[in-house]
């Protein structure tokens, strides 16, 4: 018995025939489709958590350079839910556009184009309010010292705003636990030392999946918001499917905590056996953009899979690698233990993410489908698939218990024996 399922690839899907008894993962809010955004949006600024509303902000502060950072286009945000409503309130609060500016939090990600900011934000925002690219190689401000002796650099723009808002979207997340809130600060418009001394902290083990304890790659994140001023989040939950399907507003912190909570009921998953063999997508664009961004799906496919048990991952990734360094690290190792021992010696952001691939290749035979060329797919530790089908055939048996994880960068199996 065969059934049919649809596999997000790029902007588009692939239609797959697998059998009835492969497992599926994911995790979608039941009332998703009863939710009154409006009503809901209403009600979260109206009552921020632990904080004023923007309006009585306005009045306390009499702020004259707002500052909202905003997501680049890796990560989908539903604009019209967290961003539209913050430049509404701050208007009838009497605020001019020229007093607002969107900073966009590329951290080391490319610029974004000004079609892509168009087309992801709304003609009707760029049109309205002066918007700009954070570029971490550019100058930035020096903030202070956080706790593991990482130096704060800090867009200056971040730095002048009289009011530090910003909106992302609350997710798991493969080295901060979760994703949004403080995250938007650091690493998201901040200089590259800075950047690349915090990403350093990956390689403590606290630093995973939906981990806050112990987590320094977190609590350092936490530490710069605080310092650099960051007053007021709107963010998203989505879950597994990256639907949203909740909004905090408010304290860049507690709001945000409340928003991990809701996150966890909708994206964790707990399972009682280890898989054979694990089928993953990233849920597709723009999470499967480049193999730097697929990486994350990989990585939460690898907790429900046992030892040795091969992992195929759909990934279009049309623009291939998608970072320099990352490239460099990957195309110079033969094999996944050089880079486990080059990252002991040097960290490098970028090759954090090859160390990652090859943190799994080590346990699990890796398999790729993609639109990369053979040769760099081969670059990465993966064996290419040209079809899934004829891949599930000849590696997986009848008796094999196999997951199907559709949106593998939001899903996050948790193992409990």
């Amino acid at each position: 018995m065969v059934k049919q399922i649809n596999i997000a690839y790029g902007t588009g899907q692939l239609n797959l025939n697998l059998p009835e008894k492969y497992k599926i993962l994911e995790s979608t809010a039941e009332e998703r489709g009863k939710i009154d955004w409006q009503q809901k949006i209403k009600a979260s600024f109206s009552n921020p958590v632990d904080s004023p509303t923007l309006a009585s902000l306005v009045q306390q502060e009499k702020p004259e350079k707002i500052v909202i950072i905003i997501n680049d286009i890796t990560r989908p945000v539903p604009y019209n839910i967290v961003l539209k409503p913050m430049l509404e309130e701050l208007e009838e609060a009497g605020i001019v556009d020229e007093n607002i500016s969107l900073l966009i939090a590329t951290g080391m990600h490319r610029p974004m184009t000004p079609k892509e900011v168009e087309e992801t934000v709304g003609k009707d925002i760029i049109d309205r309010y002066h918007w700009e690219n954070h570029k971490c190689e550019e100058e930035m401000v020096y903030a202070g010292k956080l706790s593991e002796g990482i130096p704060l650099y800090v867009n200056p723009l971040a730095m002048e705003a009289d009011l530090l808002c910003a909106i992302g979207v609350i997710a798991p997340h493969y080295m901060a636990g979760y994703s949004g809130g403080r995250k938007s600060l650091l690493p998201g418009v901040c200089g590259r030392e800075t950047i690349e001394t915090h990403h350093s902290l990956m390689r403590l083990p606290e630093a995973k999946t939906a981990n806050l304890a112990g987590n320094k790659f977190h609590q350092t994140a936490v530490e710069a918001a605080k310092m650099a001023n960051l007053k007021f989040i709107s963010n998203v939950i989505v879950d597994s499917k990256n639907e949203p399907v909740d909004l905090v507003v408010g304290h860049y912190l507690k709001a945000w905590e409340k928003g991990v909570e809701l996150c966890r009921k909708n994206s964790v998953i707990k399972i009682d056996k280890l898989a054979d063999a694990v089928i993953v997508s990233t849920g597709g664009f723009p999470k499967d953009i480049n193999m730097y961004q697929a990486q994350k799906a990989l990585e939460n496919a690898s907790y429900c899979v046992k030892e040795g048990a091969p992992i195929l991952l759909i990934a279009e990734c049309k623009e291939s690698l998608g970072e320099d360094t990352f490239e460099k690290w990957l195309l110079e190792a033969e094999k996944p233990e050089y880079l486990e021992e080059k990252i002991k010696k040097v960290f490098e952001l970028g090759g954090h993410k090859a160390f990652a691939i090859a943190r799994v290749a080590r346990k699990n035979p890796l398999y790729l489908y993609s639109s990369m060329k053979r040769g760099i797919v081969q670059e990465t530790f993966m064996d290419p698939v040209k079809d899934i089908n004829e891949f599930v055939s000849q590696l997986i048996s009848a008796e094999d218990l196999v997951y199907i994880i559709p949106h593998g960068a939001n899903t996050v199996p948790l193992y409990t024996d």
